[in-house]
């Protein structure tokens, strides 16, 4: 069987070379449509990593649920008490990521001739202005995916440093003369009364924004009057195992709840994956380039199909003649099929090559680098979609001229 198999491609490629100019354009349509086909379905897949990414840095990656801990009715132990509960429930559980996460705003008087850079487009900044403070701890880069363009991101020494470390958008360095070159920078830190921060690295703030924004530690900001009355409650964020998530937030709140009595203690789910709906699937969009992708493979299907019928009906002697040596009609029929699979799946696998280099190409991965955090490899079900198709398209394109080559007769060899 796979002799004979292996026998019908090589004949088929055999006659594949003899027509070579009267399937090549039929072909070349082949490999574009399986070209376009693939690179569809392979930068969807990135795509959809890409704006599920852009939901995670907002909302957190699944499964991540916020827990707040308040007191109504007695006086707080203090944040340092708190998150000292906190800590030790999350431990007994095993939960590795967890982060505060308290955004809030704050004064940040600049005065116009402050040390604002000339020609930085900044100079317009007075008294009153504020920016943005998302108060966090080390982990939330891995919940969020929050990515630094320069300097660094916060590690668990930093809440040691007598200088307290910031990390803030490319708008606040702007607004006070800095450049991501010089980091690390000493400036004062915005609400402290004149205590100084060193800037240790530069990222994108969570939410878009006209006013500049600061990350910095939670145990810093528990030193700042201004920010400390934002901790009076704490909003922690857990990072959970899917299948577990719901039982592991309800043990944890409740270990937290029986560690401070007087707290009262809530817990839900707060990534996007939480309304139950896939906000990164791109149906309407790749339904529509696929369906184009399908027409151009069906035009060149239609084509390989009618070049196919021309050339059987001149090589009617030709199958006469084998049919008089013995071919069967089932012989006959395989062997005229293979011949439009084996040129379709050759043109299918120059089309995906063509895709995996268009898709590595570094403008292309350069382009991807700007929004996806972890770019997913080449997706092989992409691949083998392509070259399924393709051999696919051939089977069709050749079923026609299959059928009719099994009815010529002997005799109408003869007579041709």
């Amino acid at each position: 069987m796979i002799t004979s198999f292996a026998a019908a491609c090589v004949e088929a490629w055999q006659e594949l070379r003899i027509h070579k100019l009267r399937v090549l354009l039929s072909l070349i349509g082949v490999g574009v449509a399986v070209c376009a086909l693939t690179v569809v379905v392979a930068l969807g897949d990135m795509m959809s990593q890409g704006l599920r990414e852009t939901f995670e840095r907002e909302s957190g990656r699944p499964a991540t649920y916020t827990m707040e801990v308040f007191f109504e009715t007695a006086a707080s132990p203090g944040y340092t008490a708190v998150r000292t509960a906190a800590d030790e429930a999350l431990e007994r559980s095993g939960i590795r990521y967890a982060s505060v996460n308290s955004p809030t705003s704050i004064d940040d008087a600049v005065p116009a001739d402050g040390g604002i850079a000339a020609g930085t487009g900044m100079e317009s900044f007075e008294l009153g202005a504020f920016t943005q403070v998302f108060v966090v701890d080390p982990d939330y880069a891995v919940i969020h995916r929050q990515r630094v363009t320069a300097g660094r991101w916060f590690t668990a020494e930093d809440a040691q440093n007598l200088s307290p470390p910031i990390v803030v958008d490319q708008l606040f360095l702007d607004r006070r003369g800095l450049s991501a070159a010089q980091l690390p920078v000493t400036t004062e830190l915005p609400g402290s009364g004149g205590m100084t921060a060193t800037i240790i690295g530069v990222g994108p703030a969570p939410y878009a924004s006209d006013q500049p924004a600061m990350f910095l530690l939670s145990q810093t900001a528990a030193q700042v009057p201004e920010l400390a009355a934002n901790l009076e409650y704490v909003s922690l964020e857990m990072w959970l195992p899917e299948e577990i998530s719901e039982e592991l937030a309800q043990q944890v709140a409740a270990d937290v709840a029986r560690a401070l009595p007087d707290a009262e203690v809530s817990v839900w789910r707060t990534d996007y994956a939480a309304w139950g709906e896939d906000p990164v699937a791109l149906g309407g969009l790749r339904t529509a380039l696929l369906g184009i992708s399908g027409l151009i493979l069906l035009l060149g299907a239609l084509g390989l199909m009618n070049i196919a019928l021309v050339t059987i009906q001149q090589r009617i002697r030709e199958i006469g003649i084998r049919r008089s040596f013995g071919a069967t009609g089932g012989r006959i029929f395989f062997s005229v099929m293979m011949e439009s699979v084996v040129a379709t799946a050759v043109a299918g696998g120059v089309g995906v090559l063509a895709a995996m280099l268009i898709l590595k190409s570094p403008r292309v991965t350069a382009e991807l680098e700007r929004v996806v955090m972890d770019a997913p490899p080449f997706p092989l079900s992409a691949a083998l979609l392509g070259l399924v198709v393709s051999v696919g398209v051939g089977a069709l394109a050749g079923l026609v001229p299959a059928v009719l080559a099994t009815r010529v007769r002997i005799v109408d060899a003869i007579r041709s």
